[in-house]
């Protein structure tokens, strides 16, 4: 009997002792190897860093892949940690979403509010990399989800964009919405012109600045 309530008493002790811990701080820019502190996208990586939007890439938690394409896995997972984590009960149908895998939770959620659906009923393509228009259609749709119907913005010079007819139709409305809202502000200069490079993969280093510009325009974040 006392071995059992000595058991108990640490049992409950160690527990204790885990809710006062303080929760473990989000890993600082400085921590990775690849990441240069006075780079281009150092605020919208400290940024998601910050609020655990995004992590190190794969399992190598000192590497955060700049440079690498965010895949559809990875972006939908993001929204739905900004969303807070919700659950719903949708049986996806998704034969390459495995019903353990990590972002299965995210794509059951983003399918059923129609936020990201899959390239077919059975197909959700988790290892594509994200195009740069359809990133700012997913972000389009997420932020009507967040707050309802959205102000018709058209950045006044989005004419200037020498590719602006190579948007697709479905992201175009989208598209121009986030260059009014600052969240896309394209590449290039006045003397070589300036580009969307709407069918361009986004790097997790574009990604992350564009998610900062968003959840400001938004107030998702202070």
């Amino acid at each position: 009997m006392k071995r059992k309530r000595l058991g108990a008493l640490l049992a409950a002790l160690v527990c204790a002792l885990a809710l006062a811990a303080p929760a473990r701080a989000a890993e600082p820019l400085e921590s990775f190897t690849d990441l240069d502190a006075g780079a281009w996208y150092a605020p919208g990586v400290r940024f998601c860093l910050k609020h655990e939007l995004m992590a190190g890439y794969g399992n190598r938690i000192r590497i955060f892949a700049p440079n690498v394409a965010m895949t559809r896995a990875q972006l939908v997972t993001i929204l739905w940690r900004m969303e807070g984590k919700p659950e719903t009960g949708l049986t996806m149908q998704y034969t390459d979403v495995a019903e353990d895998v990590w972002y299965a939770p995210a794509a059951r959620w983003a399918t059923a509010e129609g936020l990201m659906t899959g390239y077919t009923v059975l197909q959700f393509a988790p290892d594509d990399p994200v195009t740069r228009e359809q990133f700012a259609a997913i972000l389009w749709r997420y932020a009507r989800y967040r707050g309802g119907a959205l102000p018709q913005l058209d950045d006044p010079a989005y004419e200037r964009y020498g590719d602006r007819n190579e948007v697709s139709e479905y992201a175009e409305e989208a598209m121009r919405w986030a260059c009014g809202m600052g969240i896309v502000t394209g590449m290039g200069s006045e003397a070589k012109g300036y580009w969307l490079m709407p069918w361009g993969n986004t790097s997790r280093a574009a990604a992350a600045t564009m998610l900062m510009r968003f959840c400001l325009d938004l107030g998702i974040y202070e």
